[in-house]
Protein backbone atom coordinates (compact mmCIF):
# COMPACT_ATOMS: atom_id res chain seq x y z
CA UNK A 1 0.00 0.00 0.00
CA UNK A 2 1.19 3.37 -0.61
CA UNK A 3 0.69 5.99 1.83
CA UNK A 4 0.79 9.41 1.78
CA UNK A 5 2.11 9.74 5.06
CA UNK A 6 3.50 13.80 4.77
CA UNK A 7 -0.21 14.76 3.90
CA UNK A 8 -1.99 13.11 6.39
CA UNK A 9 0.23 14.68 9.13
CA UNK A 10 -0.09 18.42 7.67
CA UNK A 11 -3.80 17.51 6.60
CA UNK A 12 -6.04 16.13 9.35
CA UNK A 13 -9.07 16.55 7.35
CA UNK A 14 -11.61 13.56 6.72
CA UNK A 15 -10.73 14.07 2.65
CA UNK A 16 -6.49 13.48 3.68
CA UNK A 17 -7.99 10.28 4.94
CA UNK A 18 -10.19 8.95 2.49
CA UNK A 19 -7.45 7.54 -0.19
CA UNK A 20 -6.02 5.61 2.60
CA UNK A 21 -9.49 4.22 3.56
CA UNK A 22 -10.57 3.16 0.27
CA UNK A 23 -7.03 1.35 0.04
CA UNK A 24 -7.75 -0.76 3.45
CA UNK A 25 -11.83 -1.58 1.75
CA UNK A 26 -10.79 -2.81 -1.56
CA UNK A 27 -8.00 -4.61 0.65
CA UNK A 28 -10.68 -5.98 2.61
CA UNK A 29 -13.04 -6.92 0.05
CA UNK A 30 -10.54 -8.98 -1.57
CA UNK A 31 -11.77 -11.52 0.99
CA UNK A 32 -8.29 -12.32 2.10
CA UNK A 33 -6.53 -11.60 5.71
CA UNK A 34 -3.12 -11.09 4.12
CA UNK A 35 -2.03 -8.61 1.84
CA UNK A 36 -0.64 -9.01 -1.44
CA UNK A 37 2.38 -10.79 -1.46
CA UNK A 38 4.95 -8.26 -2.90
CA UNK A 39 6.99 -9.77 -5.67
CA UNK A 40 10.70 -10.63 -4.57
CA UNK A 41 12.44 -9.89 -7.60
CA UNK A 42 10.64 -6.88 -8.33
CA UNK A 43 9.77 -5.25 -5.05
CA UNK A 44 13.02 -7.22 -2.79
CA UNK A 45 14.92 -6.88 -5.11
CA UNK A 46 16.19 -10.18 -4.29
CA UNK A 47 19.21 -11.82 -5.89
CA UNK A 48 20.03 -15.22 -4.44
CA UNK A 49 18.04 -18.24 -5.72
CA UNK A 50 17.34 -20.24 -2.59
CA UNK A 51 16.14 -17.42 -0.90
CA UNK A 52 14.10 -16.73 -3.67
CA UNK A 53 12.82 -19.86 -4.18
CA UNK A 54 12.32 -20.38 -0.23
CA UNK A 55 9.61 -17.13 0.29
CA UNK A 56 7.85 -18.85 -2.89
CA UNK A 57 7.40 -21.61 -0.46
CA UNK A 58 6.62 -19.69 2.27
CA UNK A 59 4.11 -17.52 0.27
CA UNK A 60 2.10 -20.73 -1.21
CA UNK A 61 1.71 -21.83 2.28
CA UNK A 62 0.02 -18.78 3.22
CA UNK A 63 -2.14 -18.77 0.77
CA UNK A 64 -3.28 -22.35 1.05
CA UNK A 65 -3.63 -21.13 5.13
CA UNK A 66 -5.82 -18.39 3.65
CA UNK A 67 -8.36 -20.42 1.88
CA UNK A 68 -8.21 -23.00 4.54
CA UNK A 69 -12.00 -23.01 5.96
CA UNK A 70 -10.32 -24.40 9.18
CA UNK A 71 -9.05 -20.93 10.22
CA UNK A 72 -12.63 -19.81 10.69
CA UNK A 73 -13.81 -22.69 12.80
CA UNK A 74 -14.93 -21.40 16.55
CA UNK A 75 -12.97 -24.80 17.24
CA UNK A 76 -10.07 -24.53 15.93
CA UNK A 77 -7.95 -25.27 18.91
CA UNK A 78 -9.55 -27.65 20.13
CA UNK A 79 -9.38 -29.45 16.60
CA UNK A 80 -5.76 -28.97 16.77
CA UNK A 81 -5.25 -30.78 20.23
CA UNK A 82 -7.15 -33.35 18.79
CA UNK A 83 -4.84 -33.66 15.96
CA UNK A 84 -1.93 -33.29 17.72
CA UNK A 85 -2.89 -36.48 20.13
CA UNK A 86 -3.81 -38.13 17.05
CA UNK A 87 -0.04 -37.74 15.58
CA UNK A 88 1.36 -38.19 18.90
CA UNK A 89 -0.35 -41.98 19.63
CA UNK A 90 0.12 -42.66 15.42
CA UNK A 91 4.40 -42.23 16.30
CA UNK A 92 3.47 -44.65 19.88
CA UNK A 93 2.12 -47.56 17.62
CA UNK A 94 4.66 -46.79 14.83
CA UNK A 95 7.27 -47.00 17.38
CA UNK A 96 6.14 -50.44 18.83
CA UNK A 97 5.79 -51.75 15.42
CA UNK A 98 9.27 -51.07 14.73
CA UNK A 99 10.78 -52.15 18.05
CA UNK A 100 8.75 -55.51 17.17
CA UNK A 101 9.74 -56.29 14.09
CA UNK A 102 13.47 -57.69 12.78
CA UNK A 103 14.64 -54.66 12.18
CA UNK A 104 14.87 -53.57 15.29
CA UNK A 105 16.97 -56.44 16.35
CA UNK A 106 20.50 -55.26 15.80
CA UNK A 107 21.66 -58.72 16.20
CA UNK A 108 19.48 -60.16 13.75
CA UNK A 109 22.52 -60.54 11.43
CA UNK A 110 24.48 -62.93 13.90
CA UNK A 111 21.38 -64.95 15.09
CA UNK A 112 20.70 -65.48 11.25
CA UNK A 113 24.41 -66.52 10.66
CA UNK A 114 24.38 -68.72 13.69
CA UNK A 115 20.73 -70.67 12.82
CA UNK A 116 22.59 -70.89 9.28
CA UNK A 117 25.33 -72.79 11.31
CA UNK A 118 23.43 -75.08 12.93
CA UNK A 119 21.24 -75.98 10.13
CA UNK A 120 24.84 -76.57 8.39
CA UNK A 121 26.07 -79.13 11.11
CA UNK A 122 22.75 -80.88 11.16
CA UNK A 123 21.97 -79.32 14.72
CA UNK A 124 18.55 -78.36 13.15
CA UNK A 125 16.86 -79.03 10.00
CA UNK A 126 15.02 -76.38 7.72
CA UNK A 127 12.13 -75.89 9.85
CA UNK A 128 14.17 -75.02 12.25
CA UNK A 129 13.49 -78.45 14.47
CA UNK A 130 15.91 -79.66 16.84
CA UNK A 131 17.64 -82.64 15.40
CA UNK A 132 19.31 -85.09 18.08
CA UNK A 133 22.86 -83.22 17.35
CA UNK A 134 20.53 -80.59 18.68
CA UNK A 135 19.59 -82.39 21.91
CA UNK A 136 23.39 -83.25 22.67
CA UNK A 137 24.87 -79.91 22.13
CA UNK A 138 22.00 -78.96 24.50
CA UNK A 139 23.46 -81.27 27.46
CA UNK A 140 27.13 -79.88 26.69
CA UNK A 141 27.87 -76.44 29.69
CA UNK A 142 30.98 -77.06 30.37
CA UNK A 143 33.04 -76.68 26.91
CA UNK A 144 31.97 -75.02 24.03
CA UNK A 145 29.06 -76.32 22.49
CA UNK A 146 29.94 -77.02 18.84
CA UNK A 147 32.93 -78.31 19.36
CA UNK A 148 31.90 -81.00 22.29
CA UNK A 149 29.08 -81.74 19.73
CA UNK A 150 31.17 -82.79 16.81
CA UNK A 151 33.72 -84.28 18.83
CA UNK A 152 31.09 -86.96 20.17
CA UNK A 153 29.72 -87.63 16.77
CA UNK A 154 33.14 -87.85 14.91
CA UNK A 155 33.72 -90.68 17.57
CA UNK A 156 36.98 -89.03 18.32
CA UNK A 157 36.96 -90.62 21.32
CA UNK A 158 36.04 -94.25 20.14
CA UNK A 159 39.71 -95.35 19.62
CA UNK A 160 40.91 -93.69 23.17
CA UNK A 161 41.44 -95.63 26.49
CA UNK A 162 39.08 -93.99 29.79
CA UNK A 163 42.55 -92.35 30.90
CA UNK A 164 43.19 -91.00 27.40
CA UNK A 165 39.95 -89.64 26.79
CA UNK A 166 39.04 -88.18 29.77
CA UNK A 167 42.76 -86.42 29.27
CA UNK A 168 41.84 -85.22 26.08
CA UNK A 169 38.17 -83.76 27.25
CA UNK A 170 40.56 -81.75 29.84
CA UNK A 171 40.89 -79.00 26.90
CA UNK A 172 37.34 -78.63 26.92
CA UNK A 173 37.34 -77.15 30.84
CA UNK A 174 41.26 -75.80 31.61
CA UNK A 175 41.04 -72.12 31.67
CA UNK A 176 44.72 -71.16 31.81
CA UNK A 177 46.52 -69.68 28.11
CA UNK A 178 50.02 -69.98 28.92
CA UNK A 179 51.37 -73.22 30.48
CA UNK A 180 54.64 -75.46 30.00
CA UNK A 181 54.41 -77.64 26.94
CA UNK A 182 53.02 -80.97 27.67
CA UNK A 183 54.55 -84.29 26.77
CA UNK A 184 52.31 -86.62 25.09
CA UNK A 185 52.28 -89.95 23.78
CA UNK A 186 51.61 -90.46 19.60
CA UNK A 187 48.06 -91.22 20.34
CA UNK A 188 47.12 -88.61 22.67
CA UNK A 189 48.82 -85.92 20.00
CA UNK A 190 46.80 -87.44 17.35
CA UNK A 191 43.83 -86.97 19.42
CA UNK A 192 44.38 -83.45 20.41
CA UNK A 193 45.31 -82.54 16.66
CA UNK A 194 41.86 -84.20 15.06
CA UNK A 195 40.27 -81.81 17.83
CA UNK A 196 42.17 -78.94 17.16
CA UNK A 197 41.49 -78.99 13.66
CA UNK A 198 37.33 -80.03 13.82
CA UNK A 199 37.39 -76.31 15.89
CA UNK A 200 39.43 -74.93 13.15
CA UNK A 201 36.57 -76.09 10.55
CA UNK A 202 33.37 -75.08 12.93
CA UNK A 203 35.51 -71.37 12.89
CA UNK A 204 35.87 -71.27 9.01
CA UNK A 205 32.47 -72.16 8.55
CA UNK A 206 31.00 -69.72 11.40
CA UNK A 207 33.22 -66.88 9.20
CA UNK A 208 31.71 -68.08 6.21
CA UNK A 209 28.46 -67.06 7.66
CA UNK A 210 29.21 -64.15 8.34
CA UNK A 211 29.68 -64.57 12.38
CA UNK A 212 32.84 -62.22 13.64
CA UNK A 213 34.43 -65.84 14.32
CA UNK A 214 38.84 -65.99 13.50
CA UNK A 215 39.25 -69.52 13.35
CA UNK A 216 42.38 -69.96 14.95
CA UNK A 217 41.17 -67.52 18.19
CA UNK A 218 38.03 -69.60 18.38
CA UNK A 219 40.31 -72.87 18.79
CA UNK A 220 42.76 -70.96 20.76
CA UNK A 221 40.20 -69.68 22.94
CA UNK A 222 38.14 -72.82 23.48
CA UNK A 223 40.67 -75.42 23.62
CA UNK A 224 43.72 -75.24 26.16
CA UNK A 225 45.38 -78.60 25.63
CA UNK A 226 47.96 -77.53 28.47
CA UNK A 227 46.59 -80.09 31.21
CA UNK A 228 46.20 -83.00 29.05
CA UNK A 229 49.44 -84.99 30.31
CA UNK A 230 48.74 -83.89 33.90
CA UNK A 231 45.12 -85.39 33.66
CA UNK A 232 46.08 -88.53 31.39
CA UNK A 233 48.84 -89.52 34.41
CA UNK A 234 46.40 -88.38 37.26
CA UNK A 235 43.62 -91.28 35.42
CA UNK A 236 46.46 -93.57 35.34
CA UNK A 237 46.78 -94.15 39.26
CA UNK A 238 49.99 -91.61 39.52
CA UNK A 239 50.35 -89.71 42.94
CA UNK A 240 49.19 -86.12 42.94
CA UNK A 241 52.78 -85.07 44.01
CA UNK A 242 54.21 -86.67 41.01
CA UNK A 243 51.67 -85.02 38.16
CA UNK A 244 52.47 -81.00 39.91
CA UNK A 245 55.96 -81.85 38.55
CA UNK A 246 54.75 -81.84 35.21
CA UNK A 247 53.61 -78.76 35.17
CA UNK A 248 53.52 -75.13 35.92
CA UNK A 249 50.18 -74.33 36.41
CA UNK A 250 49.15 -74.40 40.23
CA UNK A 251 47.73 -76.92 42.53
CA UNK A 252 44.66 -75.64 43.03
CA UNK A 253 43.70 -75.43 39.08
CA UNK A 254 44.62 -78.48 38.56
CA UNK A 255 42.44 -79.64 41.75
CA UNK A 256 39.72 -77.42 39.69
CA UNK A 257 39.93 -78.47 36.36
CA UNK A 258 39.86 -82.66 37.60
CA UNK A 259 36.60 -81.95 39.44
CA UNK A 260 35.21 -80.22 37.10
CA UNK A 261 36.27 -82.85 34.44
CA UNK A 262 33.83 -84.96 36.45
CA UNK A 263 30.76 -82.87 35.39
CA UNK A 264 32.19 -82.66 32.07
CA UNK A 265 31.89 -86.50 32.10
CA UNK A 266 28.48 -86.87 33.19
CA UNK A 267 27.52 -84.57 30.46
CA UNK A 268 29.07 -86.78 28.23
CA UNK A 269 27.60 -89.49 29.59
CA UNK A 270 24.33 -87.89 29.25
CA UNK A 271 24.67 -87.21 25.44
CA UNK A 272 26.21 -91.07 24.58
CA UNK A 273 22.67 -92.02 26.12
CA UNK A 274 20.74 -89.66 23.90
CA UNK A 275 22.88 -90.98 21.23
CA UNK A 276 22.09 -94.63 22.23
CA UNK A 277 26.37 -95.23 22.24
CA UNK A 278 26.29 -97.55 24.95
CA UNK A 279 30.03 -98.00 24.63
CA UNK A 280 30.89 -94.29 25.08
CA UNK A 281 28.37 -94.78 28.55
CA UNK A 282 30.26 -97.22 30.05
CA UNK A 283 33.59 -95.38 29.04
CA UNK A 284 32.66 -91.97 30.70
CA UNK A 285 31.94 -94.35 33.51
CA UNK A 286 34.96 -95.64 33.45
CA UNK A 287 36.95 -92.38 32.99
CA UNK A 288 34.79 -90.88 36.02
CA UNK A 289 35.96 -93.42 38.26
CA UNK A 290 39.82 -93.32 37.05
CA UNK A 291 39.90 -89.42 38.20
CA UNK A 292 37.08 -89.44 41.15
CA UNK A 293 39.89 -90.26 43.87
CA UNK A 294 43.01 -89.53 46.49
CA UNK A 295 43.10 -85.71 47.69
CA UNK A 296 40.98 -83.97 44.23
CA UNK A 297 37.52 -85.15 45.71
CA UNK A 298 38.47 -85.47 49.26
CA UNK A 299 35.90 -84.24 51.82
CA UNK A 300 38.34 -81.58 52.97
CA UNK A 301 41.74 -80.20 51.97
CA UNK A 302 43.01 -79.99 55.56
CA UNK A 303 44.78 -83.37 56.41
CA UNK A 304 45.49 -83.95 59.75
CA UNK A 305 48.19 -86.35 60.46
CA UNK A 306 48.50 -88.82 63.20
Amino acid sequence: MKIDQVRLLEDVSTAAYSKTVQQLVDLKSNGSKFPPALDPLKDLKLKDVDLVEAYHKWNKLLQKMAENKCHGCIKLDEHLKLVKEVFKHREEVNDLKFQMSDKALQQMPDFQGRIDVLKEIGCIDDDLVVQIKGRVACEMNSGEELICTECLFENQLENLEPEEAVALMSAFVFQQKNTSEPSLTSKLSAAVKRLYDTAIRLGQLQAEFQLPVIPEDYANENLKFGLVEVVYEWAKGTDFADICELTDVPEGLIVRTIVRLDETCREFRNAAAIMGNSALYKKMESASNAIKRDIVFAASLYITGV
